[in-house]
């Protein structure tokens, strides 16, 4: 946004980063204070998707972005939620923090594809253990025993009177 022909608010950004070494009154906090705020209007943005966010969460860092997540409203991080997985589970987006814990379920990565673990080379299987040695369990076929004590509580019946 450009008000009177000046630069506009990108151009302003950046022109503040190149000169970040000419400004040592804006520390490193108020520089993660205006990357947050920037966070935040990404993660309240349409049109989000988990590769964008993931990118996101990479360029500015986990805290910044992790702090921002943890201040979207119930409905915000509903929403995003449902922007990045439709047909998410309502119980599962709840709460605000349960949105949230959903929302990272969908951006974490994939697990490691774990190669070789156990297989023999020759045959390309899985090794098979055998145990020579069997045992059975006893065949007891009769039920359990009602417990010992009866129950001390009645019914309401039990406490009437008259």
């Amino acid at each position: 946004m450009s008000f009177g022909g000046g630069p506009t608010g990108f151009q302003a950004i950046q022109a503040l980063v190149a000169a970040r070494d000419k400004l040592p009154a804006v520390a490193d906090k108020d520089w993660a204070a205006a990357s947050g705020l920037i966070v935040k209007k990404l993660l309240n943005a349409a049109g989000q998707t988990a590769e964008a966010l993931i990118a996101l969460r990479a360029a500015v860092g986990e805290e910044i972005f992790e702090s921002q997540l943890k201040t979207l409203s119930h409905h915000q991080a509903k929403l995003l939620a449902k922007r990045l997985d439709k047909a998410a589970p309502d119980i599962e987006v709840s709460t605000a923090r349960a949105a949230a814990a959903y929302i990272r379920t969908l951006l974490a990565p994939p697990a490691a594809v774990q190669d070789d673990v156990g297989v023999d080379p020759v045959t390309e299987e899985a090794p098979v253990e055998t145990n020579d040695t069997i045992t059975e369990a006893p065949a007891d076929d009769t039920p359990p025993s009602p417990p010992e004590a009866p129950n001390p509580y009645f019914g309401r019946k039990s406490f009437r009177t008259g």
